[in-house]
């Protein structure tokens, strides 16, 4: 059974397939026709809503793209669609604004748009803020796409909903009777979610639960974020006969500083990186703001970008830059790789089945040590890299001691630059030996051409990558 609290309406049914997308149930099952589809992938945001969730500080609330998003999603959280966020007859302060600053023109994004101004205001404006800059607008709204090419009223609404009376759509999700904060309901036994043709869906709420279920199920397909999941969903028409969901598992979505260490559990959404690593790694706190739109990185793990292994994540590249090791879990035993062996072909890792990817261990950098990171990609915001680099250097009076090049969208995995780093290793703080460096790259690197890009562009703008880092490291003293 799933139960869940659809715009202050309690819903509690054994008909709803776990597996179907939250968008596809709100549309055909309930008439819930003000969540659009457009692109059905996670790209347009029309398709946006809030969901919430109840903690010890009440219901917090995220947007995602219902269009890739399970229905097992909403099981005991709260959602909110556009025709639900307002209050008694009178619209909400995003869709009034909308109104007020004529930002609707032919109106199919309309919805999404309100939902990610609404999830703004919610978290920025009903707390007496009175202004909200452009920064917030423009990171809030970067999932949405206009056709109409109406973005200067949209953004102005952002602007001026601020200065409408305060409605806290809290109280709306409540409306049908309030319920608290239980974390004894985290000790639940998961019953499966089952749907069609016997199909399951496992919701762990400790790892306990989950190694049990992993050894019934060894081949079930885990799912983090799902972001993955639902694009099999909506763009292969995919089934699975076992789904294990690991996201509701405490230890799993935690992060720990250790003092010279970060710990990132391996279902800590890019979200939550953002604000985990921007004291101790502000260039990949920067990177994250790139990956996907705000709804992806509601919704997208860490883990699942690197267990994933696909040779065009963000994050590998920079996890292998930082020498990272990786904690595996599972029927085996508990066990740490480091992640440059974590690797083992296209789309292919040391995991085994019956196995889950735990956490992601780092070392802090130190004065001496430099992390720097660029995404290229067509799109600035929103759009998958032609090329991913990381760049770590360790600098002692002017020597690099030690280097670590890695790359995505150059290889079949993401990869370490093994000959370029030995070129950087040893030598001076210079831009001649960035230069001589950069002429091993094609070495170490044999990219194709496709869609994105083509090979000799990948090495061209990965040479001028390693000369640039040299640049910015030198301008800002970073690495003297």
């Amino acid at each position: 059974m799933i139960r869940f609290n659809l715009n202050g309406r309690w819903i509690e049914s054994t008909d709803i397939d776990p597996a179907c997308t939250i968008l596809k149930y709100l549309r055909t099952e309930v008439g819930q026709t003000d969540v659009k589809e457009g692109c059905a992938a996670g790209d347009c945001g029309a398709c946006t809503v809030m969901l919430g969730e109840m903690t010890e500080q009440g219901i917090e609330y995220r947007t995602l793209n219902a269009c890739i998003a399970l229905m097992a999603n909403v099981h005991n959280r709260y959602l909110l669609t556009p025709s639900g966020i307002g209050r008694a007859g009178d619209l909400h302060p995003a869709q009034q604004a909308m109104v007020d600053t004529h930002g609707s023109q032919c109106g199919f994004c309309t919805p999404g748009f309100i939902m990610s101004m609404a999830n703004l205001y919610q978290n920025a404006c009903i707390n007496e803020k009175q202004a909200l800059t452009d920064d917030e607008i423009h990171a809030a709204l970067s999932g949405n796409l206009c056709r109409c090419t109406g973005y200067r009223p949209i953004v102005d609404a952002a602007k001026k909903m601020a200065e409408l009376p305060k409605v806290d759509v809290s109280k709306i999700s409540t409306r049908a009777g309030v319920q608290t904060f239980d974390p004894d309901t985290q000790t639940l036994s998961p019953q499966p979610l089952q749907y069609k043709d016997g199909h399951r869906l496992f919701m762990p709420y400790t790892e306990a639960q989950l190694k049990a279920l992993l050894k019934a199920y060894p081949d079930a397909r885990l799912w983090a974020g799902g972001t993955d999941i639902g694009l099999e969903v909506t763009q292969r028409f995919s089934q699975f006969d076992t789904i294990i969901c690991v996201n509701r598992i405490p230890e799993l979505a935690a992060s720990q500083d250790t003092g010279n260490q970060l710990w990132l559990g391996a279902c800590v959404t890019f979200s939550q990186a953002e604000n985990e690593l921007a004291e101790s790694f502000p260039s990949f706190a920067q990177l994250l703001h790139r990956i996907g739109s705000r709804q992806i990185r509601n919704m997208g793990t860490l883990g699942g970008n690197i267990a994933n292994a696909s040779p065009i994540g963000d994050t590998p590249p920079v996890f292998l830059a930082l020498d990272a090791m990786l904690e595996i879990d599972g029927i085996n035993g508990r066990r740490e790789v480091p992640a440059n062996t974590f690797y083992l072909g296209y789309k292919k890792t040391v995991m085994q089945p019956g196995e889950y990817l735990r956490g992601i261990r780092v070392n802090k950098l130190s004065a001496e040590e430099t992390l720097t990171t660029f995404k290229i990609s067509k799109r600035y915001d929103d759009d998958i890299s032609a090329v991913m680099f990381a760049l770590y250097l360790k600098v002692n009076n002017g020597t690099i001691d030690s280097a670590r090049l890695a790359c995505g969208g150059m290889a079949a995995t993401p990869l370490i630059g093994e000959k370029t780093s030995a070129a950087l290793t040893g030598k001076p703080f210079t831009m001649e030996t960035f230069k001589q460096a950069a002429d091993c790259i094609e070495q170490d690197y044999q990219p194709i051409s496709d869609v994105r890009a083509t090979d000799k562009y990948r090495i061209q703008v990965t040479k001028n990558l390693l000369t640039k880092a040299f640049i910015e490291l030198n301008q800002k003293g970073d690495a003297a």
